[in-house]
């Protein structure tokens, strides 16, 4: 009985380091026949704004180049939440991927609480696709004309300014929350969906101030519907050259905060991230997305699939202690 009980092992062993020989293969097969089918892009903001431009801009030129197509769709809503949540509840196949930005990989872990997924646990990289810088923005019938006066008015009244944002833990709203914490002044924070609608209520006067990525505010700086008061950037832009930077006025550490990036459900085949990360240097190397990207003022940021987790664990580690202190997940 127990010669066949060894002979039944080594068989088992024999069986088993063959699947493990073969799972090589089998994964490069399936990256050979991928895609045969579309593949959905979930983007957590909503249509219109310059996250979704940049993430149909991918999906365009990542899909030609892998022969296939790439379709967007918009679940805005929760801080990226329902995104993540719709992206994960898909297999780990290459046919569901998320357009991860900075708010979904590092600025939510520290607005919900418990946050119903772990950026670091439940996804992998694909590829790296931008980095923006903000500028704040004031409804012009608040007075406000420069970073100093908004300064004087928030200090002498605490709490009585409104400021939009895209949504909860959004980076839009983290780029306001630093700037507060380092000039010693109080707003209030109302969050909505999205860009779009943050700007249309700064616009309309609902919010008084808004740090929107300087893509989407610049139209609206150019009709006068809002004023620019400081990007917040190392230094001053080129389309914006009479907006004094962060730095400039002794505000310091405003480094580009707002980046993004194509992430899997953790489990995908190597094979095809590599196939998707491929697919992004193709977008990344395109003349039209080079000069979309830059009218649209929004850096290229191309790298290897594995920099996306690379950077949410290096921004999760470097803004965990302020965020922290911020206690975002109870305003």
């Amino acid at each position: 009985m127990k010669k066949y009980f060894c002979i039944a092992k080594i068989v088992a062993s024999v069986w088993a380091l063959g699947l493990v020989a073969q799972a090589p293969v089998m994964a490069q097969d399936a990256a050979a026949g991928y895609p045969n089918r579309p593949i959905r892009l979930i983007v957590s903001q909503q249509a219109g704004g310059s996250s979704d431009t940049v993430a149909r801009l991918w999906a365009e030129h990542a899909g030609k180049a892998i022969g296939g197509s790439i379709v967007v769709e918009n679940k805005p809503g929760a801080g990226g939440i329902i995104a993540a949540q719709q992206a994960l509840s898909q297999p780990a196949d290459g046919y569901t991927l998320m357009f991860g930005g900075v708010s979904q990989m590092v600025l939510n872990k520290f607005t919900y609480k418990p946050l119903p997924y772990d950026p670091e646990k439940d996804f992998t990289g694909v590829g790296m696709l931008t980095t923006v810088p903000f500028v704040l923005v004031a409804n012009p019938e608040s007075g406000f004309k420069s970073l100093d006066d908004l300064i004087k008015y928030a200090k002498a009244h605490p709490d009585k300014l409104n400021f939009a944002s895209a949504g909860l833990g959004n980076s839009t709203q983290l780029a306001v929350e630093l700037l507060q914490k380092k000039l010693g002044i109080s707003m209030v924070h109302v969050p909505f969906k999205g860009e779009p609608d943050g700007v249309m209520a700064t616009i309309g006067g609902q919010t008084q101030v808004m740090a929107p990525v300087v893509g989407t505010a610049l139209p609206h700086i150019k009709a006068k519907k809002v004023v620019p008061l400081v990007v917040l950037a190392p230094k001053r832009l080129a389309e914006l050259p009479d907006v004094p930077a962060a730095n400039e006025l002794g505000v310091k550490d405003f480094d580009y905060m707002g980046w993004s990036g194509i992430v899997a459900k953790a489990g995908t085949p190597a094979a095809i991230v590599n196939k998707l990360n491929e697919a992004t240097k193709a977008f990344h190397s395109s003349p039209e997305v080079q000069e979309k990207l830059r009218t649209m003022m929004v850096i290229p940021m191309a790298g290897a699939a594995s920099q996306v987790m690379e950077v949410t664990k290096r921004d999760t580690a470097a803004w965990g202690p302020t965020l922290n202190s911020l206690n975002l997940s109870s305003k």
